[in-house]
């Protein structure tokens, strides 16, 4: 899966842990670098890092207008 795709963009990630603890997470993806996710985790409200290859699923975050 190729999240870089979505930099710049809110998306829905599905994510492994060390611990191998299975998360959802809304995040805002600023960069990616050498396998690092750099994020805002909207969630927690606070930047992250999330290794690519932990991510099982990501999903847009699409926003209709009303």
């Amino acid at each position: 899966m190729s999240i870089a795709k979505y930099v710049g963009r809110t998306v829905v990630i599905v994510y492994m842990d060390k611990k191998e603890r299975i998360s959802q997470r809304t995040i805002r993806i600023i960069r990616v670098d050498g396998g690092t996710v750099h994020a805002f985790d909207l969630s927690r409200n606070e930047p992250r890092r999330f290794a690519s290859e932990r991510i099982l699923a990501a999903q847009p975050v699409i926003v209709h207008a009303s």
